[in-house]
């Protein structure tokens, strides 16, 4: 806490310190709510800098990581609308060569594919919802306080979003099988 008021004070040094100690979980957040595109690196450089340039006005009402959280997604959002991520190739991580299994990684990269796609589906207000709820693991109260949304609202959204991409992803199944 010691290094958080430090950097959000004007002229200190412990800014760079305080943003490279949020990179990890800020890429982790990007990462399941935007999906391994292209776009992930640059909002992520952009999140940064809005949250480098807020953080001199952040009073301690919150945490720092929901602090960040409201701002990554905003910018997140704003990148979003501004380019289509239907374009983008998934690029995963590859397992140890040793634990690859072609057609099982095969199936978990479409799954994952046809997840986001499912995902692009929903609102922003129910994408939000469910990537805190569901990912990220956050309970629906904390999810209300980090959106500025009521907790019943935060409740309802994620119920229609877990119907939504439940019917998506079952159709997308039926599909599939021959």
């Amino acid at each position: 806490m010691k290094l958080l008021r430090r950097a959000s004070q004007p002229g200190q040094g412990d800014q760079e310190a305080t943003l490279h100690a949020l990179l990890p979980k800020l890429r982790a957040w990007l990462l399941r709510y935007l999906g391994p595109s292209a776009l992930l690196d640059d909002v992520v450089q952009d999140a940064l800098i809005e949250i480098a340039k807020a953080l001199p006005k952040f009073r301690g009402d919150s945490t720092i990581d929901t602090f960040a959280y409201r701002i990554a997604i905003r910018v997140a959002s704003r990148a979003l609308k501004k380019q289509s991520r239907h374009a983008a190739v998934l690029k995963l991580v590859p397992p140890p060569i040793d634990q690859i299994d072609p057609r099982s990684q095969l199936a978990d990269r479409h799954l994952l594919q046809k997840l986001y796609e499912a995902l692009d589906s929903l609102s922003h207000k129910q994408r939000s919802v469910f990537v805190l709820c569901e990912l990220e693991q956050y309970s629906p109260t904390e999810a209300s306080k980090i959106l500025k949304l009521k907790p019943t609202t935060v409740r309802s959204q994620l119920r229609r979003a877990r119907e939504a991409l439940s019917l998506l992803m079952d159709d997308d199944a039926r599909e599939t099988q021959p």
